[in-house]
């Protein structure tokens, strides 16, 4: 059963999905779970329980971070032995008001010295190398349409047609391999942007900025004065776009997901959502589900893979905040 920190008052404990307090609330503060321990806090200091609330780690640290795993090299192993390496569960604690951090184990006990962690993962072993490749244009001769091709594309794969992205007199256009002109050279600028199998054109002109379709027909028009591709964790990729100062998201399927009214939008840091900042400063959320959290928080961060967003009132207290807008805090 996940159990989630429940804020009543003042006090913390923890509750089912549903809201039922599982844990009562008796905590100055408290994290989620992380392998079968939370961090708890009473008074200024931290310590650890486990799912039944009873405390198996004293509440006597400056500071305490959740379990996590690392390894140790075993004693006698060989270098290259894929079983050389012991897992171990650790976390990061200080008994020092400077901070200074020891490793303890989950009885509580000082380890001799802190596991290493892992750097690289399964996924990152498996990625294929990057292969850059450089056209060449010299098969193209120079003519009174283009002075240079920066880029090509096509719209689609093994297609015949291919496009050109190109500068003449200063101004980027785009061409096809009929010398047609699919975009007029009448912009600042012009950048390729693949999305799955789509090519999308950023241009900018006289300042602004805007979206284009490989074929050179709109999206988004070249009137924003902010444009910022962003990628979310789920493999979506969305625009953020600021017009007559308000910001607003826009999906790759013609909608806005946000719409146009925030004074700014800020892509989270680890990709699962976006932060809205209403004109009043306050923040809010929107979830890659669609469920929006209204801007009222002085604070808001995204946790636990985007499944609850963390946010802090005016007036300090702090709770959490599901993906289905459940609030799991009573004031």
């Amino acid at each position: 059963m996940t159990l989630i920190p429940y804020r009543q008052g003042d006090l913390w404990g923890y509750a089912a999905a549903d809201k039922s307090v599982v844990i009562k609330p008796q905590f100055d503060d408290a994290e989620f779970f992380r392998e079968g321990f939370a961090v708890v806090k009473k008074g200024t200091k931290y310590g650890y329980i486990n799912k039944t609330g009873k405390v198996v780690i004293p509440i006597k640290y400056f500071v305490a971070k959740p379990f996590r795993f690392g390894f140790f090299e075993k004693a006698g192993a060989k270098a290259g032995d894929l079983n050389a390496q012991k897992a171990v569960l650790f976390a990061g604690a200080s008994l020092q008001a400077s901070g200074y951090e020891i490793c303890i184990d989950t009885k509580g006990m000082v380890l001799p010295k802190c596991p290493a962690i892992s750097d690289q993962s399964a996924a990152d072993l498996n990625k294929p190398s990057t292969v850059v490749t450089t056209s060449n244009y010299s098969t193209i001769q120079k003519s009174d349409l283009f002075d240079k091709i920066t880029g090509d594309y096509k719209i689609i794969a093994g297609a015949d047609e291919t496009y050109y992205i190109a500068i003449r007199n200063n101004n980027y256009g785009v061409f096809n391999n009929k010398f047609e002109v699919i975009v007029p050279f009448e912009y600042s600028k012009i950048e390729k942007i693949n999305i799955g199998p789509m090519v999308y054109l950023k241009a900018e002109k006289g300042g602004m900025k805007g979206i284009l379709f490989g074929t050179g027909s709109p999206y988004l028009a070249v009137d924003n004065s902010r444009l910022d591709k962003v990628e979310a964790k789920d493999g979506s990729s969305y625009f953020i776009f600021t017009k007559d100062g308000k910001t607003g998201v826009r999906n790759t399927r013609y909608e806005n997901v946000v719409e146009p009214q925030y004074s700014d939008v800020t892509f989270a840091d680890n990709g699962y959502g976006f932060i809205l900042t209403g004109d009043d400063t306050l923040k809010g959320f929107y979830f890659l589900n669609g469920k929006v959290v209204s801007p009222m928080y002085k604070e808001v961060n995204v946790v636990r893979g985007g499944k609850f967003v963390k946010v802090k009132n005016t007036d300090g207290r702090s709770g959490y905040i599901s993906d289905n807008l459940v609030q799991f805090f009573t004031d």
